[in-house]
């Protein structure tokens, strides 16, 4: 087990019984131990409570501008982790376009591993995530740069983090990070990973790093309309702070603080898939048929950008969502150049330590090999029935479905446990 794990329920936390874990392995572990499934709480109580059923009159663009705000007015110093994606140059412009000053930009690059690395602009696969700093960061950066002088841009090599600091001297990097267990993740998500980041946690100013999580999760079950959130995405930044208690994680979306921004944005994709030129499509979203894998959150994403980012340009370079967490593609890079290394034999022995001491039924499988832990879903909030009935019987017929998830549906601000 590891201290200094930032202690902030808006990011999500676990319950075993009566006890609260911020780290999903130990939670998991625990579990284990009691032999008790965990729970996973996610502002349960603040989203509960709001009317996710009325869409927000204002435009979405301006409920951006609100939370850069609302941001702004709450931390002296304001970072934002960009990927070149949606999700991160959305939440920058909406400081940088509505003239509110953001004060850096970082992108975490391993450039000292990369050698042999794919690159080929033609190549989309998830092994070419780092091709996204060529063609999609580095244009952003730049432009940053050009326009908006006052905005502290850093590239960051978090290889020199990965070779030089201890990270994956044993098994125990399994509990530096919450749900994403490739060997990169961690260190490359390290508050303080440059020396200015840590003097500046030094200086005492109150730190905002701030990610871009995330695209909102619909499900139509039935004739009804929900939004979720799940813990894969709210577990995505790191959650070591160590000591220091000016340094916070924001979710630029996926916040308590704001709602309006979730609920906005599912009403947009609501209204798009009922529209009738596009309920062919509908299966992307239909729940449980269709529980979100990387594949189809690939496809969804490519969609959903368009609705919800409109000064994101759409044909900005992007690859595939990676499968599973153990062996994610993203760090191909480590995989093909480390394999070799006492490194990389830490790392399989941090999964080692996973599926010893985890019930093996919380574990995702390909072909039975456990490739991550099991998610976790909030509540699945309301938000309207559809408008499109199909008439055909051959549309309507859903005999084959069966009951097969355990989820929790939550409307008119009550609660209630379901099998769909």
């Amino acid at each position: 087990m590891i201290s200094g794990i930032e202690q902030n329920p808006k990011l999500g936390y676990y319950k075993v019984g009566d006890e609260i874990f911020y780290s999903k392995p130990e939670a998991f572990i625990r579990g284990t131990e009691k032999n008790i499934f965990p729970s996973w709480h996610f502002s349960t109580e603040t989203f509960a409570s709001y009317n996710w059923a009325v869409e927000p009159e204002s435009d979405i663009n301006d409920i951006y501008r609100l939370r850069a705000l609302q941001l702004r007015e709450q931390y002296n110093w304001i970072r934002i982790e960009a990927s070149g994606g949606g999700d991160s140059t959305t939440a920058i412009f909406s400081f940088l376009l509505n003239s509110i000053h953001l004060d850096e930009v970082v992108f975490r690059y391993p450039k000292q591993l990369d050698k042999d690395a794919v690159s080929d602009p033609n190549d989309t696969r998830p092994e070419n995530t780092l091709g996204e700093w060529q063609y999609a960061a580095r244009p952003l950066l730049n432009w940053i740069k050009t326009n908006y002088p006052k905005t502290l841009v850093t590239f960051h090599d978090y290889s020199d983090n990965l070779l030089k600091e201890d990270y994956l001297k044993d098994e125990s990097w399994v509990f530096r990070t919450r749900d994403w267990f490739q060997p990169g993740h961690g260190i490359k998500h390290h508050n303080f990973g440059t020396k200015e980041h840590r003097d500046l946690a030094d200086s005492g100013k109150k730190i905002a790093v701030v990610y871009g999580i995330d695209k909102p999760k619909l499900a139509l079950i039935g004739t009804e309309w929900y939004v979720y959130f799940q813990d894969l995405q709210a577990n995505h930044p790191n959650p070591i702070i160590e000591d220091y208690t000016n340094v916070t994680t924001e979710l630029f979306y996926w916040t308590p603080d704001m709602p309006e921004i979730v609920c906005k944005q599912a009403h947009l994709v609501k209204h798009w898939f009922d529209m009738s030129i596009n309920r062919h499509l509908r299966h992307i979203v239909t729940f449980p048929v269709n529980v979100p894998n990387a594949d189809n959150r690939t496809v969804y994403e490519s969609l959903v950008k368009s609705i919800i980012y409109p000064d994101y340009d759409q044909q900005t370079w992007q690859t595939a969502k990676p499968h599973g967490s153990f062996y994610n593609e993203m760090d191909h890079w480590f995989y093909t150049n480390m394999k070799d290394t006492q490194m990389f034999s830490a790392w399989k022995s941090g999964l080692t330590l996973l599926t010893d001491k985890i019930n093996d039924q919380c574990f995702m499988k390909d072909m039975g090999v456990p490739v991550g832990l099991m998610p976790k879903y909030s509540p699945f909030y309301y938000l309207g029935n559809s408008t499109f009935t199909a008439s055909s019987p051959v549309l309507t017929n859903r005999n084959y479905q069966k009951p097969s998830i355990d989820i929790f549906l939550c409307r008119d601000n009550k609660i209630k446990r379901v099998m769909v």
